[in-house]
């Protein structure tokens, strides 16, 4: 599972903010972790979805990874989204058609050629869509 991360220096005035999100947590139900770096120098903060109540009392030393959203009294922080990997299942002439592309740019990937046709196609379609 993805998580959405913050890192803070470990100060006073942090450990506050973090025992702050902690409890903005437990008041949603909602799960997060605490932990410290091994020179106990970072307090780490990691869950499924951050929500951190103020976040302009983040400094400008937190580093946060993962997508900000904002939310009506608090920001939610969400893992950053992966590619997802699909199995394609192209009949023959299609593959052939490819890799005549691919021989003509050989300095892409099969991959690369089929995101950048699929890419294409759709500007394509919009394009033809705006056009009715």
């Amino acid at each position: 599972m993805e998580l959405a991360a913050i890192t803070l220096e470990n100060t006073v005035a942090n450990q506050e903010l973090s025992r702050r999100i902690r409890d903005f947590h437990k008041k949603k139900g909602q799960p997060l972790a605490i932990r410290f770096s091994e020179e106990l120098t970072h307090i780490i903060l990691e869950a499924p979805c951050l929500y951190v109540p103020t976040p302009q009392q983040l400094d400008d030393n937190a580093i946060v990874d993962g997508q900000v959203r904002k939310s009506a009294e608090y920001f939610e922080i969400h893992p950053k989204s992966k590619g997802k990997t699909i199995n394609l299942h192209l009949d023959s002439e299609l593959v052939a058609e490819l890799e005549m592309i691919r021989s003509r740019v050989s300095s892409k990937t099969q991959s690369e050629v089929i995101r950048e046709l699929f890419i294409r196609g759709m500007r394509s379609y919009l394009r033809e869509e705006e056009e009715k």
